[in-house]
């Protein structure tokens, strides 16, 4: 069972920071920069890192990375980042993809998904409030690795014209 007080502070920090901007589908020609979250913990993050790279690169496309380490979390599962200065644009302010491969309960996914400024946003989890345009889920009692969710996503970005 989770403490209590770490439940009310992530729901507070979900209902006090989130985009707000509406988003749309947009075809493959039109991403110039990409966020992807990859949980750090899966076996397979750095393979799925070079998959993704080698993808974007294809397209001239920039990619960031968010790949949280224990210590980048802070108590309650949100990620310690720096504050911005009055007048600072967020750093994911230009963003064109938001891509989430973690799976089911990772708060920090869905925290950093809820906030993304992102204009098109996947994901492999539905989560409440329709944060994703597009939810690519997996196969019912199963959780396939980060690598073949993202196979997944980037089959359905192709067909996107």
């Amino acid at each position: 069972m989770e403490n209590p007080l770490v439940i009310l502070a992530r729901k507070l920090a979900l209902r006090r920071k989130f985009d707000v901007e509406p988003t749309r589908i947009l075809p493959l020609t039109s991403i110039h920069k990409v966020t992807v979250f990859l949980d750090s913990f899966d076996a397979d993050a750095d393979p799925t890192r070079r998959l993704i790279t080698a993808f974007f690169r294809n397209y001239d496309t920039e990619v960031d990375f968010i790949c949280p380490q224990k210590w980048d979390i802070n108590w309650f599962g949100r990620l310690k980042k720096p504050r911005l200065h009055a007048g600072e644009k967020p750093k994911d302010a230009d963003d064109d993809l938001f891509i989430s491969l973690a799976g089911p309960g990772n708060f920090t996914a869905e925290y950093e998904a809820r906030c993304s400024h992102a204009k098109f946003k996947v994901g492999r989890v539905m989560l409440p409030g329709n944060v994703y345009d597009i939810v690519i889920t997996d196969a019912p009692n199963t959780l396939p690795r980060q690598t073949e969710s993202f196979q997944n996503i980037k089959e359905f970005l192709l067909k996107i014209k």
